[in-house]
Parts: structure tokens; sequence; C-alpha cells
């Protein structure tokens, strides 16, 4: 009986520690995923540097692809894999002019318009070849005024005025502004390569049901009470009718 007794009490204690075990794994689970990612890709970056240091470059720039292809989810990632892929074309191709290096960087800009290349690991020439594709494909808008309203390009918010987006792509966007009791106001812009516009527009304010109100009540309260004024003053000079003489009593009667 003692026996059963305490099987029966060892159970639930059996099943907490479980269900602790359990809850303790589920929180660690992702810090040991994501070290054996970065333990992964830390490999691969000394895989990459070393088919370069062989003249291996082909393999080097298959292996790259393989990696923008399956860390869609890392931006830190695909960054220093685009900038690898650069880096691996133009020491195969030897000339930072050749055509393929620069598609290569104009795709990795297009991904993402503010990449540098760490010039400490990168050639210095990786970022002058930026820049030089970022003044073609990019332009700035500034909208200054008026004030606190929200930007759209293309339907997509970018900010609230005063803004300035330094890397617009070049082509040609639906500007949109609103602000809280203004008419939406709409045009269509175009954005050329190291374009800087400075825009300064103005919205419309809106005029609700009781706006006819506030502009014409007044003038007409004032004529009603200037009518009724003259009315209440006014000198009426015609004489009072005379009121009808009261019939004489009759006579005494006679004795």
């Amino acid at each position: 009986m003692t026996s059963e007794i305490d099987r029966v009490i060892r159970f639930p204690r059996l099943l907490l520690q479980v269900v602790t075990f359990l809850s303790v794994a589920a929180m660690l689970l992702p810090s040991v995923a994501i070290a054996v990612q970065e333990e992964s890709i830390v490999v691969l970056w000394d895989r990459i540097g070393k088919h370069r240091t062989d003249a291996e470059y082909d393999r080097a720039i298959e292996l790259i692809n393989q990696i923008i292809q399956e860390y869609t989810n890392s931006d830190e990632i695909l960054r220093r894999a685009h900038n690898e892929l650069v880096n691996t074309i133009q020491q195969k191709e030897e000339d930072w002019d050749a055509s393929e290096v620069k598609e290569k960087a104009r795709e990795a800009l297009a991904r993402f318009p503010d990449l540098d290349a760490e010039e400490t690991y990168f050639h210095p020439d990786q970022n002058r070849l930026y820049d030089q594709l970022r003044r073609q494909m990019f332009g700035l808008l500034k909208i200054s005024e008026p004030k606190d309203c929200r930007v759209f390009l293309n339907d997509e918010l970018k900010g609230v005025t005063p803004v300035q987006l330094d890397l617009v792509k070049i082509g040609q966007y639906n500007l949109t502004l609103t602000k809280s009791g203004y008419y939406d106001k709409s045009q269509t812009i175009n954005i050329g390569p190291d374009d800087k516009k400075d825009l300064s527009l103005s919205l419309d304010r809106q005029r609700n049901k009781r706006w006819w109100f506030y502009r014409v009540g007044p003038a007409v309260l004032a004529g009603v009470a200037l009518a009724v004024g003259l009315s209440l003053s006014g000198d009426d000079s015609s004489p009072p009718e005379e009121a009808e003489p009261l019939p004489e009593p009759p006579p005494p009667p006679a004795r």
C-alpha cells in the first residue's frame, strides 16, 4: 500500500521535471540554431576566401550565389554576400570597369541602396564604384512644406514632412501628401540620375457642413439685428383716433 502511494506521489514530480526540461530545451533551441548558423556561415566565408586565393573564382561565385539564395532572411549576410560577389568577379576580370562587375554592383545597390564595402577587408575602389553607380541610379527628394504631412510615393509611406529621401530610385512616381483636415494633394514627379528635388507644396483646407454658417452667418445675424432695432425705435407720427362719445342717459319718468 505504501509503495502504491509513493508511486502516486512521485508521478506528478516526474511530470513536472519533464515539463521543465522541455521548456528549457525550447528556450535554448533557437540560440543553438543561431550558433550553428553563424558557425556554418563563417566556414563558408573562409571557403570563399580560399577559392579566391587559389584563383578558383567560378567555385567562389557559385558558393556566393548559393548563400544569396539560402539566406534570404538575413540582410547582414546578404550584404556581405553581394560585396563578396562583386569583389570576386572583379578579381576574376581584373577590371573595375568590366560590364559584369558593374552589373553585379547595380544588382547589389538595387537591393541595398546604402551598401558599402568594409575597406579593411575589401578594396577601396569597390566603394568608389558604388558611389559612381549610386549617382546614376538614384536621386534626392526633399519636401519642406507644408509641415506634418504624410508623404506617399506610389502608395508607400515614406515619412512626415519635413522629410528628405536621399536614395530614391530613378523613375516616375505618384507623390501624395495627406493631412487631417485638408484635402489630399497628388501629383506625378520624375526622379532623374543624381537629381535633387526640393518641393514646397500647399494643401486646401476641408470645408464641413457648418462652413457656410461661419462665413455667412455673422453677416445675416447683423442684418437681422439691424432690422429689428429699426422697427423697435421707429416714430409713428399719425394722431390717435378719437373715442366715440358715450350715449346720453334717458330722461326721468313723468309724475
